[in-house]
């Protein structure tokens, strides 16, 4: 009876065995595979990041005018919001601040409003005239690539 029992735990532990290097060679028959895959793939993966990198991140990250316009008063950014919203009289096309980005990205160039060094000072002026409302608007855009200036009334 002792001889059967340690037969029976031998084949057991035989059966064991067999059945952890099954699974020991699935598993590494499928991290081989797996292995095989990525270095046949490996290089159109890198290029997917690369294009990834130099087309896709540059273009989240672009500035726009309105990330460098200073915070201002009240009823000087009423003033300011007048003015940028303008497109002319039939309220159609570029309005004052498309124009005014386009002109300043084609002077100072595409990543002038995500460079750190560049400001922008807008002073606003009432012009105490007794009929009208009118303003005098100063926009001065500085920046390492150069200075512009832009005047209203």
């Amino acid at each position: 009876m002792a001889r059967d029992k340690r037969k029976k735990s031998k084949r057991q532990q035989d059966e064991n065995s067999k059945k952890r290097d099954d699974d020991n060679l699935l598993y590494s028959s499928s991290d081989s595979s797996f292995k095989s895959f990525l270095k046949k793939r490996a290089p159109i993966y890198l290029g997917l990041v690369a294009l990834f990198l130099i087309f896709v991140i540059p273009e989240l990250t672009k500035g726009s005018i309105d990330d460098v316009l200073p915070v201002l008063e009240a009823d000087e950014q009423s003033t300011l919001d007048v003015l940028m919203s303008y497109n002319g009289p039939d309220g159609t096309g570029y309005t004052i601040k498309e124009a005014i980005s386009q002109m300043i990205t084609e002077e100072l160039g595409d990543r002038v409003f995500s460079e750190k060094e560049t400001t922008v000072d807008i002073t606003i002026n009432d012009m105490l005239n007794d009929t009208l409302n009118e303003y005098n608007v100063t926009m001065s855009v500085n920046s390492k690539n150069g200075n512009q200036e832009y005047f209203w009334i």
